[in-house]
């Protein structure tokens, strides 16, 4: 397939990006800068300069291919604007499009869009309650669902990890150069982990089924509390458990108001993912994702 990716270089896009091309496919990725091109150039990816805050420049190319994969978002304060502004563009265009053309979309959500849930797992018919620095997301997804051009698929992923980033490896390089890591909120706090390869793997699997009103929830496991996360790194890393936790309100000050969702502690099922396109997470433990980190 003909695929067009948002966020190529990021969390998300990089592993979605690395799955489509080790399976065949021709990868066109949306690229802000000459640097990042020659990123995503390397990677295999055939760059697009554009920006998401000037979608007309590249949204009628993009939509020249047989799928769409949006994983970017600029977490900066106006990324809702930014969002809205470019699904709008983007269904406008594609309105434009014979009836019968039908490109399959993913859309990025995330398990912050549901409410807390500590105790019993969130599965795809939980109610909503998103975090209200993302509470424009389900502006975005009405609108693309509403266009019948798309196949549309929505992902909520959970907390993503990677061997090079993200939480776990955070805390890997903290407690390797401190000897203490940091936590945010409370040790008590349970996160729906999935790790980006096998998310990337969902993606690709997802893409190339096409399936039209597809809602897929995406972990490796239902969830692992904070402490539990940071005791395992500090037995894989063979290095004394020792942490500081970091108030909400704080984190919140220093990298905005989407960081509320730090402290959103939640459980989460991805049966849907596995029986509707047999995916199989290989990342199935905290213990396998920590020692992915090390």
């Amino acid at each position: 397939m003909r695929i067009f990716i948002t966020g190529g270089t990021g969390l998300v896009g990089s592993a979605a990006l690395k799955a489509l091309l080790d399976h065949g496919h021709d990868v066109t990725a949306l690229a802000r800068s000459e640097e990042k091109a020659e990123q995503l150039s390397q990677m295999g990816a055939t760059p697009m300069r554009g920006d998401l805050t000037d979608p007309t420049k590249w949204i009628p190319a993009a939509l020249e291919h047989e799928g769409i994969i949006h994983a970017a978002a600029t977490f900066e304060s106006n990324m809702g604007d930014t969002d809205i502004a470019m699904v709008n563009n983007l269904v406008e265009h594609a309105s434009n499009l014979p009836a019968d053309t039908k490109i399959n979309l993913i859309y990025t959500g995330g398990c912050w869009l549901y409410p807390e849930a500590p105790v019993i797992p969130i599965t795809e018919r939980h109610v909503l309650d998103p975090l209200p620095a993302f509470e424009w997301m389900l502006d975005s997804i009405e609108h693309l669902h509403a266009c019948s051009n798309f196949n549309l698929t929505v992902i909520h992923p959970g907390i993503v990890v990677a061997k090079d980033r993200g939480l776990i490896c955070g805390l890997v390089e903290q407690i390797r150069q401190s000897g203490q890591m940091t936590i945010v909120g409370s040790l008590d706090t349970h996160y729906p982990l999935v790790h980006a390869d096998d998310l990337g793997d969902l993606y690709r699997r997802a893409i190339q089924a096409g399936q039209s009103g597809l809602l897929l929830n995406a972990s490796g496991f239902k969830s692992a509390s904070l402490e539990e996360i940071a005791k395992t790194v500090a037995e894989q890393t063979g290095l004394a458990y020792k942490v500081a936790v970091q108030p909400l309100e704080n984190a919140i000050e220093q990298y905005g108001d989407w960081a509320a969702g730090l402290g959103r502690s939640q459980r989460m099922e991805a049966d849907r993912a596995k029986d509707t396109l047999n995916w199989e997470p290989a990342f199935d433990s905290v213990e396998k994702m920590v020692a992915d980190c090390l």
